[in-house]
């Protein structure tokens, strides 16, 4: 019963950081850990040794912060108010507010610098842009909406023309701006036409293609 007391007490301590709401803070930084945090999972293990603490969830492990939800088969805590958040195995964000969900098997994400960041494959989805693409690295910015997508990037975008087929070996994808910037190899295929370059530039609010460098095409006329 004592262990069982302990245990109890330990893990409200824990949960206060991750739970409490905090003061209005002027900076990014602050106002990230003030941000509420909660989490799931069928087991869990905690260290509490000063400099290595840390919180492992497992079996149906989550962890929410704002609007965005993060699933995996293992997620770890870790840093000064819980700052990273490290997932490994079926790793899931869905975001329903931002309108966005990634699927990977490893994830790695900063609350403080509200960044995240990916190095094995990975499949995001944007319903607001209507936008998919597949790659091998990501990191993503949430608070400038801002996607660099790197190592064969495969990107699909619905427009009223039919879909817009794009791949590059990079893309950074501005969400807030509505703009893709493709590199390296860069081609698109969009309504019987191809388009190659070393740069293409597409504006999603208009559709419209900038090509920069040797450049080549085929159009159907």
């Amino acid at each position: 019963m004592k262990r069982i007391l302990l245990f109890m007490v330990v893990l409200m301590l824990i949960m206060l950081p991750l739970c409490a709401d905090g003061e209005e803070a002027p900076d990014t930084a602050e106002a990230a850990e003030s941000e509420e945090i909660s989490f799931t999972g069928g087991r869990s293990s905690i260290v509490l040794r000063e400099g290595k603490e840390n919180v492992v969830l497992s079996d149906g492990a989550s962890v929410s912060v704002g609007s965005m939800e993060i699933s995996a088969d293992t997620i770890t805590l870790t840093g000064d108010d819980w700052r990273y958040v490290n997932c490994e195995g079926a790793a899931f964000v869905s975001d329903p507010e931002r309108g966005i969900t990634i699927r990977t098997s490893v994830i790695w994400y900063d609350r403080m610098d509200e960044r995240i960041l990916i190095s094995e494959w990975f499949e995001v989805d944007d319903t607001v842009n209507e936008v998919s693409a597949t790659g091998a690295s990501l990191e993503y910015r949430l608070s400038d909406e801002r996607l660099q997508l790197d190592k064969s990037v495969s990107l699909q975008k619905s427009t009223d023309s039919g879909i817009m087929r794009c791949q590059a070996e990079s893309v950074i994808f501005s969400r807030s701006e509505n703009m893709l910037t493709l590199r390296g190899n860069a081609s698109v295929n969009w309504g019987g036409d191809k388009y190659s370059a070393e740069v293409i530039s597409v504006d999603l609010d208009t559709d419209s293609i900038s090509l920069e460098g040797r450049i080549t095409g085929n159009i159907n006329g």
